[in-house]
């Protein structure tokens, strides 16, 4: 018997000796799984961090898909009606202020075309044929000149007021535009043609005509090299006088309305008006040897 009381008596010391063992392996496995929930807490959230990144990339993707694919917004173009006051400004300038114009502000001379045969008519009249784009700063300046010449010789009706390219040299260049004028003369005819409009949209088609002068004419000797050949502005008066480019400078008339441009014209110290006038001098004086020799010269 006391063996066996020793026997349970040792038993039950030995019960408390595997609590601590029991409490420690516990302690072991919670840690352990806080351990995984803070590894798997941790790659939740780089998860979500990636896919948040990779959302983002793929908006900024899309994004540049579209901005690469789609086609740029066109500009858009604008013409009005000139002005009663701007009409009458270019076409009543004084002939005591044309005829007192000197041509050294002139950069491009027309060129005289030596040929034999009559002049080129329209309707049994010399025609002038002037080729240009609205958004052109060079068309801009020489339509004023036109403008002021032909005044000269007849009456301009719907006249147009623009500028030029805002993107091209000399942006905004205030000009006329004679995409819906009317030309009355006794002794000319004109032909006009305004390819674009000031956004370089096409506008009017090249004529017939255009082809046939401008592939004689606006080429080489008439212009400087092969490569500027088809160039605007490009004026025929009667196959007897070429201007292939402006006879000045745009930057003339560099911010300046076309109020402000026409307003000018009938003072001979004014550089707008030595430049457009005696540009216009110039033109007068090629279409008085043209009606000349065709028996109706001034």
């Amino acid at each position: 018997m006391p063996n066996t009381r020793h026997g349970q008596a040792a038993g039950k010391a030995a019960r408390p000796q595997r609590a601590p063992q029991a409490k420690a392996r516990a302690r072991e496995r919670i840690a352990a799984e806080r351990a995984a929930r803070k590894r798997a807490e941790a790659r939740r959230r780089l998860l979500a961090a990636i896919g948040a990144v990779t959302a983002v990339l793929a908006v900024l993707v899309a994004l540049v898909a579209v901005k690469l694919t789609s086609a740029p917004a066109r500009p858009v173009a604008t013409e009005s009606a000139a002005s009663s006051a701007i009409v009458r400004q270019v076409s009543t300038v004084p002939a005591a202020v044309l005829t007192g114009m000197s041509s050294a502000q002139v950069i491009t001379p027309l060129e005289a075309v030596q040929r034999s045969g009559p002049p080129l008519t329209v309707g049994g009249k010399p025609v002038i044929v002037f080729v240009s784009e609205e958004s052109c700063p060079f068309c801009a300046a020489e339509r004023w000149s036109l403008a002021v010449a032909l005044s000269h010789f007849g009456t301009w009706s719907h006249l147009g007021s623009t500028t030029s390219s805002a993107t091209d040299v000399y942006p905004d260049t205030a000009t006329l535009s004679f995409r819906t004028a009317v030309y009355r003369s006794t002794e000319l005819s004109l032909r006009t043609t305004e390819l674009t409009d000031n956004a370089g949209h096409p506008l009017q088609a090249q004529t017939a005509l255009d082809t046939r002068v401008i592939g004689a004419f606006d080429v080489p000797p008439y212009v400087n090299s092969a490569d500027q050949s088809g160039a605007v502005p490009f004026l025929d008066i009667a196959n007897r006088y070429i201007l292939a480019g402006a006879q000045y400078s745009p930057q003339v008339l560099a911010g300046l309305s076309a109020a402000q441009i026409a307003g000018q014209l009938a003072n001979p110290s004014s550089q707008v008006a030595q430049a457009i006038d005696g540009s216009a001098r110039v033109i007068i004086a090629a279409i008085n040897q043209v009606l000349a020799g065709s028996g109706s010269g001034r």
